[in-house]
């Protein structure tokens, strides 16, 4: 498992103190409200961050941490994934996981393996789309909705899933 949570990512400095949008990859935003230390993942690994102030921006966390204070500083962190420790994030319901702790998974499509999942990202509409490299070689992307995901299963690492003509 991993030690580390991907809660978001930075975009966009916002004001000139430091401040940035984040856009979540986390389904609880008023979880950032709550935020008090964040690693962002640099090149030469994870750094820490202290989170000293959250407000909302068309839906989106804007954060300020103690280490910034100018926009020029913020502004070479665009585009870096912000994570917690696992013992900072958010408990899971009764069936529910943590969309990390399925990477590598067997996918398994009418009785048989068909490949691993090897990563996850959200599209416009902020669905969830499995990535699934196949063992022919090639990649499958199913989104994560009952109607192709039928079932997690954690403790045999399996994802078993229907497909439909043209996945």
């Amino acid at each position: 498992m991993e030690d580390y949570l991907r809660i978001g990512v930075l975009t966009s400095p916002h004001g000139v103190k430091g401040e940035v949008s984040l856009y979540p990859t986390s389904d609880d935003l008023e979880r950032f409200r709550e935020l008090d230390k964040v690693y962002f993942d640099l090149k030469e690994g994870k750094k820490e961050f202290t989170v000293t102030g959250c407000k909302y921006k068309k839906n989106m966390p804007v954060l300020k941490f103690e280490e910034i204070n100018d926009r020029d500083e913020i502004e070479k962190y665009r585009g870096v994934d912000v994570y917690v420790l696992r013992e900072d994030a958010i408990p899971l319901e009764e069936g529910e996981y943590y969309l990390a702790d399925i990477i590598g998974f067997d996918v398994i499509s009418d009785g048989n393996v068909i490949g691993k999942l090897t990563d996850y990202f959200e599209n416009a509409a902020d669905q969830t789309i499995f990535v699934v490299t196949c063992d022919d070689g090639s990649e499958k992307y199913i989104p994560d909705v009952e109607e192709f995901v039928k079932e997690v299963d954690i403790e045999e690492e399996k994802v078993y899933v229907k497909l439909i003509k043209g996945m």
